[in-house]
């Protein structure tokens, strides 16, 4: 089966890659007001939610694995610290990213960093439920050539696109994270979105 553009666009969004973070949003606003009141157990579940892909959004920043899962648990630190703030607070996820971002610029600022690769620290993430084992081969085969794919995006591009296509973050969430105009990530995504069909028609994977 040969993917066009827009079909790598549709696989890549709805079936292969990332992990569902289409949390039910009234639930994220139950814990946000929960936590704002003192709850323990909530500010526990939306750091369950949250800690892993924020973790692997710093790391894109500083390329250090420990930097990065300090930087986020210092961010949860002052969320917890600060939780009465969060009644003003109306999106979780903006709000968490933004911090990360800001708490990460900080630390390149203030400490010694020494690189990482980031091949195998944020990987992209595939649903393998009810497969059979050529199924899960097989798409363990596409998890691997889309890594790639992306891995050889330029650097903003490359954030961009993992964190609309992994993070399932959109426009305007990305745009207001990082500070930059909607029609920039939309240029962005476009641009990932045509390099990696090339990549795969490069190497033929898309046969």
């Amino acid at each position: 089966m040969r993917f066009e553009i827009s079909d790598y666009y549709l696989y890549v969004c709805t079936k292969k890659i990332g992990m569902s973070f289409s949390f039910n949003k009234q639930i994220e606003e139950e814990l946000v007001r929960k936590i704002a009141l003192g709850d323990q157990r909530a500010f526990e579940g939306l750091y369950r939610l949250y800690y892993k892909r924020l973790c692997q959004f710093a790391f894109l920043f500083l390329h250090s694995k420990e930097l990065s899962e300090e930087a986020v648990s210092d961010v949860f630190f002052n969320v917890w610290m600060k939780r009465e703030q969060l009644f003003r607070v109306r999106n979780i996820c903006s709000y968490l990213y933004s911090a990360v971002r800001n708490q990460a610029i900080d630390y390149l600022r203030t400490k010694t960093i020494q690189p990482q690769s980031d091949i195998n620290v944020y990987e992209l993430e595939i649903e393998c439920a009810n497969l059979t084992p050529d199924n899960i081969i097989e798409n363990e085969q596409f998890r691997e050539h889309m890594q790639q794919a992306i891995d050889l995006l330029p650097e903003r591009c490359r954030m961009i696109a993992r964190m609309h296509f992994n993070d399932q973050l959109q426009y305007k969430e990305i745009a207001e994270i990082l500070d930059i105009s909607r029609k920039t990530v939309e240029a962005q995504i476009a641009i990932a979105i045509r390099k990696v069909n090339e990549t795969f028609k490069k190497n033929r994977w898309n046969q």
